[in-house]
């Protein structure tokens, strides 16, 4: 199981996000391309560099979520609300509930405990599990990359990335993956942070939105909504994994090749310049 979205959400909330890249073959790292070269944007680096610096200074971050999942065939489209919680270095737990189902039963919750990611399934009553791997040579986690804090440059070098524009209240970015083990994760995405102006500053470069393009042209839209940061009493016992009787509990498979096609259309900016700090 490939939780791209768990992965996309706990990058973005904890460490500027979704499980970990599996193993590289031994002996075999994952190559990395070079970034494009591109004249420098003194406004895109600034903006960068103030994201690193708001991020390097939390320690854990709590928000809410909503998410609207998108067939590209179909274009039927699945709606959850939730809530996400991350922990430096690499702690996160999310909880969706599907907005259609008045009985809960129907969700998705990951836990991520440092060494390992669980994924619930509650439609399937299953519990997936994704091993961290620990000081591996050559295996790439994205995740953990940005938990602990990626600087800049990192960034820039690891992503095609471009300031789309800015308001009175957002950053965007769009943003494409260079490296093949960031490529089976996501397509393309627009990330939009909250702006450093007057309306916003306290929750500055914190993430408000992201539309992502998954590799097999399906699209989620994630809104994060009441940011609260260096929450009091958070610590490791708050990710801890919780066994369900019952249930089944599997271990993930490798992903498969990538698939390809042209990539969905993306939606315009956030609308309204609204805030719900």
């Amino acid at each position: 199981m490939r939780a791209a979205g768990f992965i996309l959400t706990a990058l973005l909330v904890a460490g500027s996000v979704g499980s970990a890249q599996p193993p590289a073959v031994p002996g075999q790292p994952i190559p990395s391309p070079a970034p494009p070269v591109r004249a420098a944007d003194p406004k895109l680096d600034g903006h960068l560099e103030q994201w690193e610096k708001k991020m390097a200074g939390t320690s854990n971050l709590r928000t809410e979520v909503s998410l609207k999942r998108t067939d590209a065939v179909f274009q039927k489209g699945r709606d959850y609300t939730g809530v996400v919680l991350c922990m430096k270095p690499n702690f996160a737990v999310l909880r969706l509930d599907y907005t259609a189902d008045t009985t809960k039963a129907d969700y998705e919750a990951y836990i991520c405990d440092g060494k390992a990611v669980y994924a619930y399934s509650g439609k399937e009553k299953t519990i997936t599990e994704v091993k961290l791997p620990q000081g591996q040579a050559g295996v790439d986690n994205l995740m953990l990359d940005f938990l602990a804090g990626m600087k800049a440059k990192d960034v820039k070098d690891r992503f095609d990335i471009n300031l789309f524009k800015t308001d009175d209240h957002y950053v965007y970015l769009d943003i494409k993956p260079l490296r093949p083990a960031d490529q089976r994760e996501f397509k393309h995405l627009r990330l939009a942070l909250y702006g450093p102006g007057a309306a916003t500053a306290k929750i500055a470069y914190l993430p408000a939105q992201v539309f992502m393009v998954k590799p097999n042209d399906d699209s989620e839209m994630w809104k994060f909504t009441n940011p609260q940061t260096d929450l009091p009493g958070v610590d490791a016992k708050a990710f801890q994994f919780v066994p369900i009787k019952g249930w089944q509990h599997v271990q993930a498979q490798p992903p498969g090749p990538l698939p390809k096609g042209p990539a969905a259309p993306f939606p315009p900016p956030i609308g309204g310049g609204k805030v719900r700090p």
